[in-house]
């Protein structure tokens, strides 16, 4: 399935709509962000034919968020493995992991944590996913 880009502002509606459902039947959900320091521009295209067809993805400053509905930290910590299987250290990804509801329990809060990850990710080294603060 091609990867379907969306606007951050749809993301924002999703997710919303997500935590709604996810609070209601105690569901987990699980946002992972994605930045690359080698090949930010191409990120969307090279990851974009690996992810579950029912995630949504946003391709968005040189990042990419990736809503992971009924996942929790340890799924969502095995799908960041095999993101970085597929590439062998070719690429540099570096990752962040928010999950409702241990993290918060709106998206804003959510992914302004995930952003806060993701920059200590990006200081860290090749393949770094920050999942606590």
């Amino acid at each position: 399935m091609p990867l379907v880009r969306i606007e951050f502002s749809m993301f924002y509606e999703l997710l919303q709509y997500e935590l709604h459902a996810a609070e209601r039947y105690r569901r987990f959900v699980s946002v992972v962000m994605v930045s690359s320091l080698n090949n930010p521009s191409g990120l969307a295209s090279l990851l974009g034919d690996h992810v579950r067809k029912s995630d949504v993805i946003a391709d968005f400053d040189h990042s990419l968020a990736v809503m992971m509905g009924e996942t929790d930290k340890n799924d969502a910590l095995s799908a960041i493995r095999r993101y970085n299987s597929l590439f062998d250290d070719q690429i540099d990804l570096r990752f962040a992991i928010v999950t409702y509801p241990a993290d918060g329990a709106n998206p804003y809060g959510l992914v302004q944590t995930a952003y806060r990850r993701l920059n200590k990710a990006k200081s860290a080294s090749s393949g770094a996913v920050v999942a606590s603060d």
